[in-house]
């Protein structure tokens, strides 16, 4: 009976655990990013990603392009990054993948905190 009880509890605390760690995973304070941008530029993957601070601190913006793969991980087709001690980041993100067609979408996000922000998917024949 003491082990039911005792599971029962811990059941209970994991959605309070999931909510209070899940504040960890947002855009560093006082910030904010977005793909901007996102298709094709002269047959190639194109991803425009912006961040904007309302401090200066020395920060990471990511911006990459990303294949959308069902029941697998979606690899990173490309990507670039802007750092420093400011309070605007960008950066674009180019690149051919193979003449492959598939569903690609734009990710940006600061390196300290994994907050995406992802386009729309797309899908798009590249050169």
């Amino acid at each position: 009976m003491r082990i039911k009880i005792v599971l029962a509890g811990a059941l209970l605390a994991l959605p309070t655990a999931a909510i209070a760690g899940s504040a960890a995973f947002a855009d560093p304070a006082g910030c904010s990013a977005a793909t901007t941008s996102f298709g094709l530029s002269s047959g190639e993957l194109r991803a425009l990603g912006e961040g904007r601070c309302s401090t200066s601190a020395n920060r990471n913006l990511q911006v990459g392009v990303k294949q959308d793969l069902s029941l697998q991980p979606d690899p990173v087709v490309t990507h670039t990054n802007d750092n420093g001690s400011k309070t605007y980041y960008s950066g674009v993100a180019q690149s051919c993948d193979s003449g492959n067609t598939s569903t690609y979408y734009g990710r940006t996000f600061f390196t300290t905190n994994t907050t995406y922000h992802d386009s729309s998917h797309k899908k798009l024949t590249v050169c």
